[in-house]
């Protein structure tokens, strides 16, 4: 055989050889899904200046959005005000001192079925002519294992009203990480 006829009979041989590969459509696997497009996810962090606690950091972080298809986070963390401040008055009794707020992070983790079936359900169509007060829920992050994710949209009633399920499902998650942020509130 000529040297260029080995090189064909090869070609030919890698290709009878591919097309039973496992991976071939042909033999009737079902093709690979198409990848979501997570360019949406960012570093999660409770330090960005736009997530209530103003920090003076210069980060910002995107609005919450729905949850994209194909992001499968590994948990959750939660940025909240809580009662961690410091209150110090710099031992003058006089309550004039620098005051802190703590600005609570927390890192969950455990099953997130319930937490991702909370959050994917739609809201209800606003009803303009009605109005409610109410407490703003505590910012949420769900996250991947390399720290990426994103901040997913708390479904809300006709009124404009929060539906705390979601928030319920987070908070139900067991706690593995809690690190207080101490926030100045200003001297008086």
């Amino acid at each position: 055989m000529r040297p260029s006829g080995m090189f064909v009979g090869a070609g030919a041989l890698l290709l009878l050889v591919g097309c039973g590969s496992a991976e071939s459509p042909v033999l009737g696997s079902a093709p690979a899904p198409p990848t979501a497009d997570l360019s949406m996810l960012e570093p999660a962090t409770c330090l960005a200046d736009n997530l209530g606690a103003s920090l003076g950091t210069g980060v910002l972080v995107s609005e919450p959005k729905p949850i994209p298809d194909g992001f499968t986070p590994t948990h959750v963390i939660t940025c909240d005000f809580g009662t961690d401040g410091d209150g110090n008055d710099n031992g003058r009794g006089d309550g004039r001192g620098d005051h802190t707020i703590g600005w609570v992070e927390q890192h969950r983790r455990g099953d997130l079925s319930a937490v991702l079936s909370a959050f994917r359900v739609p809201s209800d169509h606003r009803d303009p002519s009605c109005m409610t007060d109410q407490l703003v829920p505590p910012t949420v992050w769900l996250v991947d294992d390399q720290g990426y994710g994103m901040r997913p949209l708390v479904p809300q009633g006709a009124c404009g009203q929060y539906r705390w399920d979601a928030i319920e499902a987070v908070n139900t998650l067991p706690v593995t990480e809690t690190i207080v942020h101490q926030v100045p509130v200003g001297a008086r």
